[in-house]
């Protein structure tokens, strides 16, 4: 009795200790349903999305990500809780009546049917949208440009201007979005100009949200010319006296290639004065 008694203890002292330090794989019926859920979730958020972006938000860190993606997608548009949806050269997807209905069945989210959205212009959501897919990434809390439309949250514009997106940040930081896919108006420029001119280095910070206010400003471009019309368009307002180097400082720039099939390219993060117009200046 002994012996065996010493035998077990031993045996039991070299195997996994008696608390539980994992759990079971969840079955793929329940993974399964999860991911559903959360497609639903994020179609109300974002309005519409490409597969690839689904694949980049719901399965980050699988090796066949876009393939379940895809497979996820197919399943849910046999359901009828998804639209699919052409636009250059590629598949969207939205909610459709039923998904909608289940979500908020299953949520209370208040959401809503995309079959009458309107897409816009693909490529400079499709900017907005892989950028707020790259701070959630991060772990960063978003607004939509989709949210923002629809002013979902309260946030729809600021002096007249509706941001193609916020990032919020722990301790009150919110960062605005301006996209710029193609060569914009010399006017529509300046207004941008105008709108850091009163917003940012501030010693009242324009409010967001019930929490966060604007620090910052990020322009997002899809291709290097249309960063450089912007870019001339800070540095004239700088040298006429409009902007100052410490607001400068708080505009962000990314360059975000998107193809016209919306798939991103390499992405490149800069800050607008000592990457862009400082070297500029010192010639």
């Amino acid at each position: 009795m002994t012996d065996r008694h010493n035998t077990l203890t031993a045996q039991l002292a070299a195997a996994q200790p008696l608390e539980e330090t994992s759990t079971l794989p969840l079955d793929k019926r329940i993974v399964g349903e999860q991911s559903r859920l959360r497609t639903l979730e994020l179609l109300h958020r974002f309005g519409w999305l490409s597969s690839r972006m689904l694949a980049a938000l719901v399965w980050p860190t699988a090796a066949q990500g876009w393939q379940m993606a895809r497979r996820t997608l197919k399943s849910m548009q046999d359901e009828g809780t998804v639209i699919k949806r052409p636009t250059n050269g590629t598949d969207v997807f939205l909610l459709s009546a039923k998904g909608a209905r289940l979500l908020n069945e299953m949520t209370g989210s208040g959401a809503a049917s995309g079959q009458n959205l309107a897409l816009g212009n693909p490529v400079h959501r499709a900017c907005s949208n892989w950028a707020l897919i790259d701070a959630m990434a991060e772990g960063l809390e978003v607004i939509t440009e989709h949210e923002l439309a629809t002013d979902r949250l309260g946030v729809r514009a600021i002096d007249g201007k509706v941001p193609d997106g916020v990032i919020l940040y722990e301790g009150g930081d919110a960062v605005v979005l301006e996209v710029e896919n193609a060569w914009k108006a010399t006017k529509a420029r300046e207004a941008i100009a105008g709108f850091c001119a009163k917003h940012l280095d501030r010693e009242v910070m324009t409010p967001l949200t019930a929490t966060h206010y604007l620090r910052r400003l990020r322009v997002v471009a899809t291709n290097v010319d249309a960063l450089r019309h912007i870019a001339s368009t800070f540095l004239a307002a700088y040298r006429a006296g409009q902007l100052t180097e410490s607001q400068l400082h708080l505009v962000e720039v990314s360059v975000l290639p998107v193809t016209p099939s919306l798939v991103p390219g390499e992405r490149v993060h800069g800050q607008l004065w000592l990457d862009v117009i400082e070297p500029y200046l010192r010639g």
